[in-house]
């Protein structure tokens, strides 16, 4: 007979998750979208491939709110499906699955899509502001330039998951080495399972997020990580301790119900928690050199519970409302993927073509969108 507290480990090796497949197709989707509006953002001045004449709050506060959550969720998801795919096709597979996921496409994508991108932006700074070709190079962000470091792009988050897949390939032989019996393992199940069936579960966890929080710099949340063959630290760590917290829930996916159980209470901790932040921000704009570290450890802090209650209310309601097979879901979630390698330099060339022109915002975004 089994013990009442015993840990379910593992799921049925046939089962499929359709609403993790639904909210990993959502979120690159989301992130289109986020790179879509960026020319319309107020607080994002000629940080992005052109600047548009008109801006809105709403978008600013889209912008934002998107920011918090998306990337978060899909570390946690690509961590939950690589132990998915170590589990049922072991090492050798697994490699040969990313490598063909995730190296092949940033291999062959990144010079192609650079190259577009870096001509477009260029072009852009030209149209826009009639710049000499050395000018508009010279107003680049030090992002998009080689001789600055590597500019992965948006593309970054492919060198991230190939990191955190190679690391899993080293480090898993040596956990199983050092762990045997695996009572470290069986303590952090025990540590989330307790966690995670409780309604303040996702507050606790964000406690754990909210270290590397405190070392971003960037005044927005979760540090840029677009250029540099070394990763930035603290972005590399809390996407690593996501990716780590989805490795982990594949091992009890019995907590993916609890996930859904607290979506409204996370949505409504998550909504309370990006509001509060960009209240804080408003109101301690420019804030004196002696207290500023103070300030940006506490927005950074609050940063920290917004993004893993948001991430855990998304996740949620993609179970609740796509937990049956869906062939267009299915589709979805492999174009999404491919459609987010290729955006950038699309988007941006209809960014700069309406760029100029006096209309509406939501007018210019059909424009953007809809080719």
């Amino acid at each position: 007979m089994k013990n009442a507290n015993e840990i379910h480990l593992g799921p049925l090796s046939t089962e499929r998750f359709h609403g993790l497949d639904a909210a990993r197709a959502i979120a690159l989707l989301i992130g289109i979208f986020h790179h879509g509006i960026e020319s319309f953002i107020s607080y994002a001045k000629w940080d992005w491939i052109t600047e548009d004449s008109q801006s809105s709050l709403l978008l600013d506060i889209l912008f934002y709110a998107s920011h918090v959550f998306r990337m978060q969720a899909f570390f946690l998801m690509a961590g939950f499906f690589a132990h998915l795919l170590f589990t049922r096709k072991g090492l050798w597979e697994f490699v040969t699955n990313r490598t063909k996921r995730l190296v092949l496409p940033f291999i062959i994508f990144w010079p192609i899509l650079y190259i577009t991108t870096f001509h477009l932006w260029v072009w852009g700074i030209q149209y826009l502001k009639n710049n000499s070709y050395a000018e508009a190079v010279e107003a680049l962000p030090a992002y998009m330039v080689l001789s600055k470091g590597f500019p992965f792009m948006h593309l970054w988050f492919l060198y991230f998951l190939i990191l955190f897949c190679t690391g899993v390939g080293m480090v898993k032989p040596i956990v199983n080495s050092v762990d045997k019996k695996e009572k470290l393992r069986r303590a952090i199940d025990r540590f989330l399972s307790y966690t995670m069936e409780r309604w303040w579960g996702s507050i606790v966890i964000g406690l754990l997020m909210v270290m590397p929080m405190l070392g971003m710099k960037d005044w927005f949340g979760v540090d840029t990580s677009a250029s540099g063959v070394i990763p930035e630290i603290a972005p590399f760590i809390l996407y690593g301790m996501y990716f780590t917290l989805g490795w982990f829930i594949y091992r009890q996916v019995t907590l993916l119900k609890t996930i859904e159980k607290f979506r409204s209470i996370n949505l409504i901790f998550g909504i309370s928690f990006i509001t509060l932040s960009i209240v804080l921000n408003l109101l301690l704009a420019d804030p004196s050199p002696s207290n500023a570290a103070i300030i940006l450890g506490v927005l950074n802090a609050i940063y920290a519970f917004a993004s893993i209650t948001t991430a855990f209310a998304f996740i949620g309601y993609m179970i609740a409302f796509f937990s049956s097979p869906n062939p267009r879901i299915r589709y979805l979630s492999d174009a999404s993927y491919w459609g987010y390698l290729v955006h950038l330099p699309i988007i941006g060339f209809f960014q700069i073509m309406v760029a100029q022109y006096d209309m509406t915002w939501s007018l210019k975004l059909i424009f953007i969108f809809v080719p």
